[in-house]
């Protein structure tokens, strides 16, 4: 493909991740409104609300990534001149029973969460906190799957601009049901899981009522797109707990070593959260556009959105990489004042910068995967490359060669090296099988 035509096809998917993007910060804002206010509540607030979030990311993430595949599956069949109005509801039916098995293990939170060794002053708060939030669990799963489906259907507008407006409604509800107004005093830290619960079922009821003015819909059960999502979506939600957990297990690690380090790893965490986020997205909208090639049976189409959308992460993670790597002591001091906090954070954005490209590169071929029906291998490799190959080296470089949290992320970064090299041999080997297939 001449480079006239990537960087068109680049263009392109910009355009259409762009609203996906916002979106996708979005999601995170969430986390940072509910910090916002309540930081001006009470410390316990912030650690019980912190504390809990952190529980209760594992739960969603199994079943955001079980619902991942719902819009690659609509896109095929976009691409094969198809229509299946059933699909979208009988994700909202594995949602259902999903949201049932998870609702329940984090509402007897009390039975397991000494395990934690927690703060014996936020425990209590943990406990209401996810115990409510665990019925926000379904319309989570439904928002989630509705969204991924409306953007397969090119409507990747509304579902992201609903997003958008709910953090603004959330920071309003929060700051309502923990202080509360006129004669109502206010629910506290309680008050805080009563909005979220609150903003998630707006959020799927208007997301929903969009959905049926734009697209058909039919409620009807179907097994064989139930066993779809399951089989397909099942090892997506494993892959991105294979990465989510590492990263939670190295922050655990590092808050053992020091204050300091405990300190400037909270902040790179959020940092590099936040950038991670556009990787993520165009994942996401790569997944969608390859997997309409996909079912068009379009190999030239493939290979034009895989090698367009690699053109892009690698111009924006090459950004992203030269302000790690140029200023780390600027964007440290974004997050805090305190010199020794952003001296060690600094050492850390060295080797956040170092892994910018093979990270971006790696969340665009999954997405390529994911468009063309491939997810098992995927979850295979992120389990060798960050619990085999990356946690292993980081934990000997960081205890026996007592390089701290420094050694940690060194381990991260050749851990998703790894992931990449092994998603490009997969992607390549996946390409030859396609074209050997359509000339047969």
């Amino acid at each position: 493909m001449s480079l006239r035509k990537n960087i068109a096809t680049a263009k392109e998917i910009l355009i259409f991740s762009l609203p996906i993007i916002a979106g996708q910060i979005g999601q995170m804002l969430f986390g940072v409104g509910d910090i916002m206010v309540a930081g001006r509540y009470s410390s316990l607030a912030v650690a019980s609300i912190g504390v809990a979030a952190t529980i209760f990311s594992p739960f969603l993430m199994i079943g955001v990534g079980i619902l991942l595949c719902t819009g690659p599956l609509a896109s095929q069949l976009k691409g094969e001149g198809k229509k299946d109005p059933t699909l979208l509801f009988n994700a909202y039916y594995v949602s259902f029973f999903l949201s049932l098995i998870l609702s329940t293990i984090l509402f007897f939170a009390d039975l397991y969460i000494g395990y934690f060794k927690l703060t014996p002053e936020i425990v209590p708060h943990v406990i209401t906190f996810l115990q409510i939030t665990s019925i926000s669990l379904f319309p989570a799963f439904v928002f989630q799957a509705t969204k991924d489906y409306l953007q397969a259907q090119g409507h990747t507008y509304a579902p992201n601009a609903i997003i958008l407006f709910y953090n603004v409604v959330n920071v309003f509800l929060n700051i309502f049901f923990m202080f509360g107004y006129g004669s109502f005093g206010g629910f506290g830290i309680k008050g805080a899981a009563i909005a979220t619960l609150l903003c998630r079922f707006l959020m799927a009821i208007t997301v929903f009522i969009y959905m049926k003015s734009v697209t058909e819909f039919k409620a009807q059960q179907n097994m064989e797109s139930i066993r779809k999502i399951l089989k397909l979506g099942t090892p997506i939600a494993f892959a991105l707990l294979c990465e989510v957990l590492i990263f939670s297990v190295v922050t655990v690690l590092v808050g053992g070593m020091s204050l300091v380090a405990g300190a400037a790893q909270s902040l790179v965490i959020n940092i590099t959260s936040l950038t991670f986020m556009v990787p993520l997205a165009l994942g996401g909208a790569i997944s969608v556009l390859v997997g309409e090639q996909f079912g068009k049976k379009s190999l030239e189409g493939i290979i034009r959105y895989s090698l367009g959308s690699i053109t892009l992460v690698l111009v924006l993670q090459v950004i992203f990489a030269t302000i790690y790597l140029l200023i780390p002591n600027q964007v440290m001091g974004l997050a805090t004042l305190d010199e020794p906090v952003i001296l060690y954070g600094s050492a850390l954005l060295f080797w956040v910068g170092i892994f910018q490209i093979p990270d971006g590169v790696q969340v665009v071929l999954s997405g390529v995967m994911r468009g063309l029906n491939e997810t098992k291998i995927p979850m295979i490799l992120g389990l060798i490359s960050y619990w085999v190959i990356g946690l292993p080296i980081g934990a000997y470089l960081a205890y026996k060669n007592g390089m701290e949290a420094r050694g940690l992320w060194i381990g991260l970064a050749i851990g998703l090296t790894c992931m990449c090299v092994f998603l490009i041999a997969f992607y390549r080997n996946r390409i030859r099988k396609l074209r050997l297939t359509i000339q047969n």
